[in-house]
């Protein structure tokens, strides 16, 4: 038997077949999950059958699926009960935990291959190793040490900005994702930054393994086709990620600030402050272009910490230029900058412009 815990909907579950390797059979615990909709099943309006569709879990063949009736209440009530950015990122936690300590109770004995996230493995991992069953972890959240420092440093360059001191993972949570990767027999990363900072702590190279975006439809993007944008004078950059401090927000904006010829292109979020949306050069992004990036010239990604917005992905598949720091460019190629340094994102805007 091999099983796959997902907590909560995630990316990664789209590349089931290449982190569980050759593996015919798997059982998929996701609690979310729901069945997929029959064709003809009722005239469902069309934001109903998308919203069925985020909750319908695609598996490879040979693999069940196993929701939990009644789990929208729950979540319903955590979302009431986690008014805050910061309070839904305990409750998503502890929901881990939860997810976690059950199945480590009902773990069978013929387990052969156990797959799980960050926050959602410890038990289960403890339980599967004393069985002799393969532990695969997938770090699909930040490593929770190294963004409290990145967070802490960026607050001490932008104090004013007090959304940077907003949350912190406990300390029980720093320390159980670290005894999760001691526990594993893989570790999936997803950028070069993490998979360093594991050769580091001392993890053997061999144990680490490569996490690359999946585009639909596509394969793990690689290198992009080379794009100009053309002669036009005036250029648009993307923010990847929420308009946040902690995300670039103020270096992209002392950058568009620098070059009159660039607007800027935001996506608002909890956190994110009004002023900086009253710029005459930055403009809300809609969720179409923020899809598709249509118009968008360049994408920034200037982020303080750990961060994987999807924006990257998109835009290297379209062969639209990325500048992004260490902790947000994964394994796509970007033309990366130093953190917080304004002059070599104007740099890189700068050198776009004279294509």
């Amino acid at each position: 038997m091999n099983l796959i815990l997902a907590p909560e909907p995630a990316p990664w579950l789209q590349l089931l077949s290449l982190v569980l390797g050759p593996v015919e059979q798997g059982e998929v615990l996701a609690p979310w999950a729901l069945p997929p909709l029959l064709k003809g099943w009722l005239p469902a309006p069309s934001r109903l059958r998308a919203a069925w569709g985020r909750r319908t879990l695609p598996v490879p063949h040979g693999f069940r699926v196993w929701g939990l009736p009644g789990w929208t209440a729950v979540e319903a009530g955590l979302r009431l009960a986690a008014p805050s950015a910061a309070a839904t990122f305990r409750t998503r936690f502890a929901l881990r935990r939860r997810v976690a300590q059950a199945a480590a109770a009902l773990l069978p004995g013929s387990v052969e291959t156990v797959l799980a996230p960050s926050l959602c493995a410890r038990e289960i991992f403890a339980m599967a190793r004393s069985r002799g069953a393969r532990c695969v972890l997938v770090e699909d959240l930040p490593s929770l040490r190294a963004l409290h420092a990145d967070l802490d440093e960026a607050a001490s360059r932008h104090p004013e900005e007090n959304f940077l001191r907003n949350h912190r993972a406990s300390a029980e949570d720093v320390a159980r994702q670290e005894a999760e990767r001691l526990l594993a027999d893989e570790l999936w990363v997803r950028g070069e930054f993490c998979r360093e900072r594991l050769l580091s702590a001392g993890h053997p190279p061999e144990r680490i393994r490569e996490l690359s975006p999946l585009l639909e439809g596509s394969e793990p993007a690689r290198q992009p086709p080379r794009h100009k944008p053309g002669a036009q004078t005036h250029r648009v950059a993307l923010l990847a990620g929420p308009a946040l401090a902690r995300g670039g927000l103020r270096e992209a904006l002392a950058a568009v600030e620098a070059r009159p010829q660039w607007s800027l292109w935001v996506r608002p979020a909890e956190g994110t402050d009004p002023k900086h949306l009253t710029h005459p050069r930055v403009r809300r992004v809609t969720a179409k272009e923020q899809r598709t990036l249509q118009g968008v010239d360049v994408v920034l990604a200037p982020s303080w910490c750990e961060s994987h917005p999807p924006e990257l992905a998109h835009a290297v598949a379209r062969g639209i230029p990325v500048i992004a720091t260490d902790r947000a460019s994964g394994f796509l190629p970007c033309q990366t900058i130093p953190r917080g340094n304004v002059a070599a994102l104007v740099a890189e805007l700068d050198a776009l412009s004279s294509e």
